[in-house]
């Protein structure tokens, strides 16, 4: 014990002569058979090293090798800091030792897919189009660009899988912050946790978790602008500078989204209540257009903080409303709007007062206020565009209003992370959330359920225990806390004369738990196996609703899983020029008073409800092929059986208020994709046509099999509305020259102008056309 605690250490930063931090530098203590890696601020740490003199090895493709000599004393912890060379000489062939962010997070023992965005960044893809080709993730979409996104993942879907931007929660963003509106050449990586999710993302999520993590160059400009399809156009400028001498940084995007989305539908149109027709006609009512700005500034690299950055996102979007919940309405007049200011706070720390304990610190408040307008008044319209008119009516659309919604959220999560020894850690999570909304309709200004307080305050606390016995195996044991308080108003006693509104408060507690283990079988062969007993807690728009079309529901509990997760994942070469990557998993998952969102096929409106129990089993699988640098193949495959196996189910009404038998148990959850896969082949030439040129040229298929609107128990064979059978084919062809310096992207989405349903049978965009110029300094 006393040698253990006499060990040394050496840390440092590893930089190119420019002052920009080198990732992936391997960094060996030459005699002692141990080194490290640096991460994306280009620092390393190796600890534990007995004291000596050695040579400390710096080596980095592209850069020459620099070696030093020190010497380490006891309990010292010695900082090396070196600015790397770039070689003047071609480099034939190299062997790195080491691995990508990406794959340190793959080789998590938790079930997680991590997704470089490197080769795609010249694509004409945003965030929503990367995720739909993971496996056992489906995104469902309501329309065009801007619509209103449901993220699926191995069947849990809303707010059952939650988001985050860096690190930092994006459950109230804002509707002009979603999947859609983020373009891929603002994202370094995508982190997408299937079930089990890890403490430090403080989250009370259900069914997964989804973690976008944005460039972190030190010194870069990105600009890109595309023009597409429906008179679509988006515009994205990033950039960074740090000053290496005193670590000043300035970071910041601008993200802009404009289309018409007048694409054409295949749509029935009425004169009354009567259907006169099915033909195919353009969306007219369904402008979008958004704007985000997102910056940040401080200092990183100081000796009281790796990172402390003072940021402000503002963004605003106004979108123009064609249709509800379903295509059985439409509308010409409704629109909705949103703007949001949300001043950041980031704060980390590695070796925080002593070694091995590492703190962050993550806080946003987010302003959002938003308009819901339903001012026409006795108009209705088809779709053709026509109006239809009710002389006396005062009746809007679906529901005359026009309310302001102002949102208020408090984020903030603290981490902290401490190695006991190399075999044993410490990790500790802090999240607390507090929401409020206040409301009022101009048209109906003694609306009684405005005059109500709408508040949510979530906290969740969780504690983990990492312990690696081997460089093989590791395991993970943690504990979550989750409270809850809410303030709403509730209908008492409908049509009957004592009918009132009440305030209503609700408390909920719960306790989570879980392990997640990792085991190396070879060194390329990964097998994973995760469980965890969860609960998540509703949010703002499942209890609230979204003052249009989205119900609210006071009522609304908690809901809880156990979720388990096993899988297995292995990597391997034949030859020198071909790479395989193999993956699959297995899910298991018993769920209780599920979160689900009530849709009627005639109805354009919605609510959530608990669903009593259900079981989901699943298997999901995915392969990766890639030759030389040039070829590259690849597909995933996805069936989750997501079943009602509720015996009873409570029903209230005015003549049979109680439990009945539930018809629907063993029946699937309507309204989900059970089975679908991907598909994606792509080759790369180099120095074609143009010297110092790269030539790519991308393929990707998408399945969906069909599935059910409503619960399959109901109606006959031939009344059953069915999502049916769906196949799409994408092509996209994209050239960088002068060393990425100009790039260029045309892509062909939806190649055979296939009808495409999503989310209640509403009809997404046929073929389009892209095209996509970017500049990177």
């Amino acid at each position: 014990m006393a040698q253990d605690l006499g060990k040394a250490s050496v840390s440092g930063k590893v930089s190119s002569t420019s002052g920009e931090a080198l990732v992936g530098v391997g960094v060996a203590l030459k005699g002692a058979n141990v080194g490290a890696i640096t991460d994306a601020d280009g620092k390393f740490l190796i600890s534990g090293v007995i004291p000596n003199n050695y040579t400390l090895v710096i080596s980095f493709l592209g850069f020459e090798t620099q070696e030093k000599a020190i010497s380490l004393k006891p309990s010292q912890n010695l900082e090396v800091n070196v600015n790397l060379h770039e070689k003047s000489f071609e480099v034939r062939g190299v062997e790195i030792i080491g691995k990508s962010a990406t794959t340190q997070v793959n080789e998590q023992p938790y079930a997680v897919t991590a997704i470089s965005t490197r080769e795609l960044q010249n694509s004409t893809s945003d965030a929503k189009e990367v995720l739909n080709r993971v496996s056992g993730v489906r995104v469902l979409e309501e329309g065009g660009l801007g619509s209103n996104l449901s993220f699926t993942l191995n069947g849990f879907s809303g707010d059952q899988v939650k988001f985050f931007l860096d690190g930092i929660p994006m459950d109230n963003f804002g509707s002009s912050l979603q999947m859609s509106d983020i373009p891929v050449n603002t994202i370094e990586r995508i982190e997408v946790y299937k079930g089990v999710v890890p403490v430090w993302l403080g989250t009370d999520a259900l069914g997964g978790a989804v973690n976008i993590i944005t460039n972190r160059k030190s010194n870069f400009l990105d600009a890109s602008y595309s023009i597409g399809s429906f008179n679509t156009h988006r515009l994205s400028l990033n950039g960074a500078y740090t000053n290496p001498n005193n670590g000043y940084t300035f970071r910041g995007n601008v993200n802009y989204n404009y289309s018409d989305n007048n694409y054409k539908v295949l749509v029935p149109i009425t004169e009354g209540n009567n259907v006169i027709d099915t033909t195919e006609v353009e969306r007219f009512h369904d402008r979008y257009r958004s704007g985000t700005v997102k910056l940040e500034t401080g200092w990183v690299n100081k000796r009281y903080a790796d990172n402390l950055l003072f940021g402000v996102i503002a963004s605003g979007n106004d979108k123009q409303v064609q249709t509800g919940a379903t295509m059985s309405s439409v509308y010409g007049g409704i629109t909705r709007n949103s703007q949001s200011v949300i001043p950041t706070l980031k704060y980390s720390k590695d070796n925080l007062f002593v070694d091995g304990l590492n703190v962050s610190l993550y806080t946003a408040y987010n302003f959002t206020k938003s308009e819901v307008i339903d001012t026409l008044r006795g108009v209705t319209y088809n779709w053709l565009g026509k109006a239809n008119y009710t002389p006396g009516s005062n009746n809007g659309e679906l529901r005359r209003t026009y309310t302001t919604i102002d949102d208020n959220d408090f984020n903030s999560q603290f981490n902290a992370g401490y190695t006991l020894s190399q075999k044993h850690s410490l990790a500790f999570n802090y999240a607390f959330s507090y929401f409020r909304r206040e409301a009022f309709d101009t048209e109906n200004p003694d609306r009684i359920e405005n005059q109500f307080p709408r508040s949510l305050s979530k906290q969740v606390l969780g504690l983990a225990y990492k312990f690696d016995p081997t460089e093989k195996w590791n395991a993970t044991f943690f504990g979550k806390a989750y409270f809850l308080n809410a303030r709403t108003s509730k209908m008492f006693d409908f049509a009957l004369e004592t009918q009132r509104v009440e305030a209503l408060e609700a408390n909920k507690n719960n306790v989570g738990y879980g392990l997640a283990t990792s085991y190396f079988l070879l060194p390329q062969l990964q097998l994973k196996a995760s469980y965890e007993h969860t609960y998540r807690m509703p949010w703002a728009t499942e209890i609230f609703g979204d003052g249009l079309f989205i119900q609210p529901n006071p009522d609304l509990g908690p809901e809880q899983s156990d979720n388990f997760n096993a899988g297995a994942a292995y990597g391997f070469e034949l030859g020198n020029n071909h790479k395989f990557n193999l993956e699959s998993s297995f899910i298991y998952r018993e769920s209780k008073d599920l979160i689900y969102q009530v849709v009627k096929v005639a109805s354009p409106e919605t609510y959530y409800d608990n669903l009593s129990q259900t079981r989901t089993l699943g298997v999901e699988g995915s392969i990766k092929y890639l030759w030389k640098e040039t070829l590259r193949l690849g597909g995933s495959f996805t069936f989750q059986d997501i079943t009602d196996q509720a015996d009873l189910v409570y029903n209230e009404s005015y003549t049979n208020t109680g439990y009945q038998r539930n018809y629907q148990k063993g029946y699937r959850l309507p309204n989900t994709p059970y089975m679908f896969a991907n598909a994606n082949a792509g080759l790369t030439f180099k120095n074609a046509l143009v010297p110092e040129s790269v030539w790519n040229i991308n393929y990707y298929y998408n399945f969906v099999e069909q599935y059910f609107l409503s619960w399959a128990e109901l109606g006959s064979r031939d009344t059953k509305k069915v999502i049916p059978q769906q196949s799409s084919h994408s092509i996209e062809l994209s050239g960088s020259f002068n060393q990425g310096k100009y790039n260029i992207a045309l892509e062909c989405r939806n190649l055979t102008d296939a009808l495409l349903y999503d989310k209640y049978y509403l009809q997404k965009p046929g073929r389009a056309f892209y095209l996509k110029l970017r500049y990177v300094l």
